[in-house]
């Protein structure tokens, strides 16, 4: 069994941190994270497209902002990934893109090597997520966003899962199951 992880808003909390980078770039006041019920943000009374836009350019020029995300698993989840990962079970799967003179594979995976997964294995993509899915084989896909989700499961094999979060309850498939906490899912895995 093979189980590919997305990385923010699976282990990283990503939201958060982009809503305060968001409200320092514009200079609005607070932006409450359930306010975002979708991240493509449509409909956002603060984030429009042009706002999203010149955040998530601006973003790639920030050098540390992804090294600073919070864990958002706990200790002993962290350590069930480190045993998948040691028994060549997991590989990392995200849409982090590289920007110049960032090799961002090298930064994510040192972020989980930092938060306990001794060595993992991160593939970075900008191309849909179910070919790397497919070509690697994976069983068991674990994503917060509907649009990854709804293409895995519709065009892998692969069992998907997704996290129960405000930005991703409107969304429904048939292929893809729910949960709350992380160690549900683990107990599930196991």
């Amino acid at each position: 069994m093979l189980l590919g992880l997305d990385v923010d808003g699976v282990v990283a909390d990503f939201l958060g941190p982009f809503l305060r980078f968001v409200e320092k770039k514009t200079g609005c006041g607070p932006i409450a994270p359930d306010t975002v019920v979708d991240l493509s943000y449509k409909g956002h009374p603060v984030i429009t497209d042009a706002v999203l836009e010149q955040c998530l350019a601006a973003l790639a020029d920030e050098p540390d902002f992804f090294d600073r995300l919070v864990p958002l698993l706990a200790p002993v989840e962290w350590r069930a990934l480190d045993e998948l990962s040691r028994a060549g079970r997991l590989v990392f799967i995200t849409h982090r893109q590289a920007s110049e003179g960032r090799d961002v594979q090298r930064l994510t995976a040192d972020w989980l090597t930092r938060h306990g997964v001794s060595d993992p294995i991160v593939h970075c993509t900008a191309d849909y997520k179910s070919k790397i899915v497919e070509s690697l084989g994976v069983d068991i896909f674990v994503d917060d966003r509907h649009e990854n989700c709804r293409d895995v499961a519709e065009n892998t094999r692969a069992a998907v899962f997704m996290p129960d979060r405000q930005y991703n309850r409107f969304f429904h498939h048939p292929r893809v199951t729910r949960f709350g906490r992380f160690s549900e899912f683990l107990d599930h895995v196991r």
